[in-house]
Parts: structure tokens; sequence; C-alpha cells
């Protein structure tokens, strides 16, 4: 066997999304490389990924729970050519990616939690961490597009503080799924997105993002800061912030934060 398995979908055409992919054993984590990559000159497109990460981390860096050799850790280099203040919706955009993907394995059961999180069964299943770091002030920004997806992990591999709110795409449907082929299909649905944000801005992303929302009509609380929020969700706006309604009918509009529903949080 190849030492690096997904080598069959290595495209070598930067900067489309997998022209050259990192294939680790372990490492601390698939942003961490990516970032030292892209430093060094890594072309857009450029993706890592590990077996395993003993420093795998969501949101606010928070720890991600990365067993070896049964789920997906990766970090896409991207460069895309968005204002600054744009950035923010790639995230959003990669949600709708993923749940593209997996829509094709598991329709119906797909949905999105904002900001980051990927659904399965009404249960958490992966998760998105975009990271933008400054490598050379001539070119655009580089943003490093982390995607943690639970594939073939079973119901007995889940921590037991974990196991009322996770799943994987194997719990979900009850056979052991291909992750090369996984991967492959999300390097091509976020291509996809990736261009449509770039071209034709994130107005049909955002559509597609709120048909998948777990939490639209949903009374939710949000910690952003010091604050604490709670109403309905109304949707997201056309930067990707959160909509509320409170109690009073007031509206909220959220950038970031921590939502809190039916004993769920983001991580």
């Amino acid at each position: 066997m190849d030492a690096n398995p997904y080598r069959e979908i290595e495209s070598n055409k930067p900067p489309a999304i997998g022209c050259r992919i990192h294939y680790l054993a372990t490492t601390t984590s698939t942003q961490d490389v990516a970032a030292q990559l892209a430093r060094d000159g890594a072309s857009a497109g450029t993706v890592v990924i590990a077996e395993t990460q003993s420093a795998g981390r969501g949101r606010k860096g928070h720890h991600w729970y990365s067993p070896p050799g049964v789920n997906l850790y990766l970090t896409v280099i991207s460069r895309p050519k968005l204002a600054a203040a744009d950035l923010p919706r790639l995230s959003l955009a990669t949600g709708v990616a993923v749940a593209q993907t997996l829509e094709t394995l598991a329709p119906g059961l797909v949905k999105l939690k904002w900001p980051n999180d990927i659904w399965l069964n009404g249960k958490k299943a992966g998760g998105i961490l975009a990271q933008a770091i400054k490598v050379d002030p001539c070119e655009p920004t580089t943003v490093l597009l982390g995607i943690g997806l639970n594939v073939n992990l079973g119901a007995d591999g889940i921590p037991i503080e974990l196991r009322g709110s996770a799943t994987s795409v194997r719990i979900e449907l009850g056979a052991p799924c291909d992750r090369v082929k996984l991967a492959s299909s999300v390097f091509d649905h976020l291509q996809k997105v990736l261009d449509q944000l770039e071209w034709g801005g994130f107005a049909d992303i955002r559509v597609r993002w709120q048909k998948l929302s777990a939490l639209t009509g949903r009374t939710v609380q949000v910690l952003d800061g010091g604050a604490r929020y709670a109403g309905k969700v109304v949707g997201i706006d056309e930067d990707g912030a959160l909509l509320l309604e409170t109690e009073d009918k007031s509206p909220v509009r959220l950038r970031a934060g921590e939502v809190t529903i039916a004993g769920f949080s983001s991580p």
C-alpha cells in the first residue's frame, strides 16, 4: 500500500484543492503543519491530512478528539481573492461544502449549526476551523480551512461524555465509508463553493446554508464574550452573522459566540 493513501486523488494542478496532499501518520495539528507549509511557499490548494492529532483543536482553542485511523482531519491552504471583511464567510461556505458532500451519503440527515458544526441525525459529526494568517504582504491573505469529520468512528470509540451529542458517518449509515473517496468529494464540493464565493458572492451560499440550518426557528442562548443573549434564531445575514429575535422582539446580530441548544454547545 502507498505510504500516502490519498496520493491517488492528488491532482498536481495548483491552485485546485488537492493539488498536493501531505499525509502524516501523526502530528500535533494539521493547522500547524499547513501554517508552516504556507510560510514556506506551498501553493494554494495544498492539503494536509493526518491519521491522528495529538493537539487537534476546534474554535477558540477547544480540544478536538482525534483517534487514529478512523476519521478525516485535514487542512486546506487557501488564498481567496476576498476583502478582509469577507473572510469570515469562508467558515460558513466550507460548512456548506462538507454538508453537500455528506448529503450524497446521508440525504435528509445533514444539518449545519452556526457557526461551524456539522450535524448528522441531530448529533455533531464534524466541525470547521478557518484561521487567517499573513504570509506575504503582497499576496492575498492565506486562510487555513480546517475540517474534522467523524467518518468510521464506532459508537464504542466515542468518549462517554460525548455519546449523547456526537456521532459519525459509519454510525448513521450502519456501514464503513471510504475515507479517500470522501476526501475527494469534499475537495470537489469545496472548490465549487469557494469559486462561487469569489466570483458570485455569498448570496447563493447563504441560501444553501439556511436550508441546512439546525437552529432556525429554535430558541438558543449565545455567550459572546461577557454578554449572554437568548432568543429565537431567524437565520444568518449577508455577512454570515447569526440573527436572533429576543423575547421582546428586539433583533440581535451576532458575529461570534458560543451557542447552546438542547444540551449542545459549540466547541
